[in-house]
């Protein structure tokens, strides 16, 4: 007799994640509901609210996730000693988590523009950014740019605009162009650089 494996917590709390990230990018954030998750899941409501106590706790841990594979990718490309090739690894990188995480992004930008949802994320998302902003600086520090803080700031700004306009029309929209771009005006020596 063959026993069936039975999933492991980590295992059921990710498809519980999973299965939110599809509910609320089918149907938007507001008007998913704790049932319609679990209808997603196939698992009864309970089994949800043992692993997650709300919707919002649910959207929260699809942020923290979301965070760690943008921090992953930050720790791989830190091991690049060039700074311009480190910057171009990092922001090709991006451009491929956004590509392979679309339905979160969408989710996303989307609770963003949502003052109910957004208000109790704020402190961190606001955190996770000054995350970003404080390692670009570092990185165009190193670059020898001129007001690092400025660049880094309106990189991230650039970024953001960039993602979105990607996850709002994925099939049409210039990414890779627009990346190249961005990465060969950040790259490109600067005056002080210049012999």
């Amino acid at each position: 007799m063959v026993r069936r494996k039975h999933p492991q917590p980590k295992e059921i709390r990710a498809h519980l994640m999973d299965s939110a990230l599809r509910a609320f990018a089918a149907r938007g954030y507001e008007s998913t509901t704790i049932r319609h998750i679990a209808e997603e899941a196939k698992v009864a409501a309970g089994l949800l609210y043992h692993y997650f106590p709300s919707k919002q706790a649910v959207l929260m841990a699809l942020f923290e996730r979301s965070a760690g594979l943008v921090m992953a990718a930050f720790a791989e490309v830190a091991t690049i000693a060039d700074p311009r090739e480190k910057l171009t690894q990092l922001l090709r990188e991006s451009a491929r988590l956004v590509r392979e995480n679309r339905e979160f992004w969408q989710v996303s930008y989307g609770v963003r523009f949502q003052h109910s949802v957004l208000a109790g994320l704020a402190h961190d998302v606001a955190a996770q950014s000054a995350v970003y902003v404080q390692l670009f600086t570092l990185l165009l520090s190193d670059l020898g740019r001129p007001h690092p803080e400025l660049e880094a700031r309106l990189l991230f700004a650039t970024l953001d605009g960039v993602f979105q306009h990607y996850v709002l029309d994925p099939e049409t929209y210039p990414l890779d162009a627009l990346l190249e771009r961005v990465i060969d005006n950040l790259t490109l020596p600067t005056e002080k650089e210049i012999p």
